[in-house]
């Protein structure tokens, strides 16, 4: 019966025909996306941008050609320095650079789904991602998400491939792909240390298993260490990847922000002013490493001083991880329906209600469906773990020392279509779903 009912599915169709729609109608829309996208110019993407051609044309990681910054992972800017030392200095080409990364996150989000679920679910999982619009607006801006989701990407699939079947060089290359992540964005470096936990789900002896998580902690510190005695020799302090901890530990107490940015100037300048560090020179000042450090004392003597209310905005920087605050999601301090109106007036009626849906009814409906599906699947949770670690460890990376809203759960949502497109195909076409086709009892 299951045999029939995947030949007349694949003689209608095929993963493969459905992956090669998905890729030409997402790269008509990113062409489109790109070729209309007037560049904003918001401070991050500039501050990417300076340090990237700065990196390319002087050879140092600095914003104005002489001070040394540690503001940011140095992974993204990079990456943009090779770019640049290609092309030259040509930020408008930049958006290609990330659908090549957007190609291939989908690629390993349908290896993962196929060697988890079958190469159907893995088909439909990668097409969604693909064809994802969130991703498509991110493209034409000079920021890291897109390389973000595409190191979350291959570093989920090699996970999957070491708890499916652990040997030393695939924990090895786990390692590795953990380091580079972390240098590009440091709010995973929890998750980092949550997968060398994987090591300990086997059958092997205790011993075996140690050795295989020393194996991955090894390799990752092989990537981030350096930069961390960089930092050391440069700033005479220690920063893991990147300073700002110290801008969350501020921000993200403070009951005026709610935890969380974006929000407008008016109360951003407030806060930085109380914290004492106004007039900014530059719009990111405040992960100076200078600066950095009396904002980091100051927050968490605020925190220690009120660690309730601290808890609780931490809380909703969870919640505005997936969803954004309410600023992110109207644009606006005005109220909901105000700012509604305002995005209505600028966009059109059909993109700001897609906007507002997309955040209030798509990303929870995907929680949802990853919650339903992580119960179906259960008696497999093992081997699902790496699709529960991810999510849940960057949000926890998020939410103590960041306070961007909105944006940081991109490189995670794989992790949900895959679960919803399992569990969806599971109930609608089980055959779908499938991942060893078990053989069938011979009858004497």
């Amino acid at each position: 019966m299951t045999q029939a009912g995947d030949k007349n599915l694949g003689g209608r169709w095929s993963p493969t025909a459905l992956l090669m729609l998905a890729c030409a109608l997402g790269l008509l829309a990113r062409a489109w996306t790109i070729l209309h996208t007037v560049r904003q110019g918001y401070a991050v993407d500039d501050l990417f941008d300076a340090l990237a051609w700065n990196l390319a044309s002087l050879g140092a990681f600095t914003i104005d050609g002489t001070t040394p910054s540690a503001h940011v992972g140095p992974l993204y800017p990079a990456a943009l320095a090779a770019f640049y030392k290609v092309a030259g200095h040509r930020p408008e080409w930049v958006p290609y650079l990330h659908v090549a990364c957007d190609i291939g996150a989908s690629f390993c989000v349908f290896r993962v789904g196929t060697r988890l679920f079958g190469s159907w679910s893995g088909a439909i999982a990668a097409s969604a991602v693909f064809l994802y619009p969130a991703y498509w607006t991110y493209d034409p801006r000079i920021r890291s998400e897109s390389l973000l989701t595409l190191l979350m990407s291959v570093w989920l699939w090699a996970t999957v491939v070491f708890v499916d079947s652990p040997r030393l060089h695939t924990f090895a290359v786990a390692g590795l792909l953990a380091g580079l992540t972390i240098l590009c964005k440091p709010a995973a470096m929890l998750l980092g240390i949550g997968v060398a936990a994987l090591a300990y789900l086997g059958r092997e002896t205790v011993g075996i298993k140690t050795r295989y998580a020393t194996v991955y902690l090894l390799a990752c510190l092989l990537i981030v260490v350096p930069w961390t005695i960089r930092n050391y020799l440069t700033f005479d302090a220690v920063i893991p990847i990147s300073a700002g901890i110290g801008a969350g530990l501020w921000m993200g107490s403070d009951p005026l922000s709610r935890g969380s940015w974006p929000m407008p100037q008016t109360k951003e300048r407030q806060i930085w002013e109380s914290a004492g560090i106004t007039p900014l020179p530059y719009a990111h000042a405040m992960y100076d490493v200078s600066t950095d450090r009396l904002l980091r004392t100051k927050g968490w003597a605020r925190i220690t001083e009120e660690p309730v209310r601290y808890l609780r905005l931490t809380l909703t920087r969870a919640f505005d991880f997936w969803i954004g605050n309410s600023f992110y999601l109207v644009n606006s301090d005005q109220g909901f329906a105000q700012g509604f109106s305002e995005d209505a007036t600028v966009r059109g009626w059909l993109v700001a209600t897609y906007s507002m849906a997309k955040r209030l009814l798509l990303v929870p409906g995907l929680v949802v469906l990853a919650l339903w599906s992580a119960w179906f699947h259960r008696p497999r949770w093992r081997e699902l773990l790496p699709l529960y670690l991810f999510p849940i460890g960057l949000m926890l990376g998020y939410v103590p020392f960041t306070v961007e809203a909105g944006r940081y759960a991109l490189p995670v949502l794989p992790c949900l279509m895959v679960l919803s497109v399992a569990v969806l195909a599971q109930e609608g076409h089980p055959m779908v779903s499938l991942r060893r086709r078990q053989p069938l009892p011979v009858r004497l």
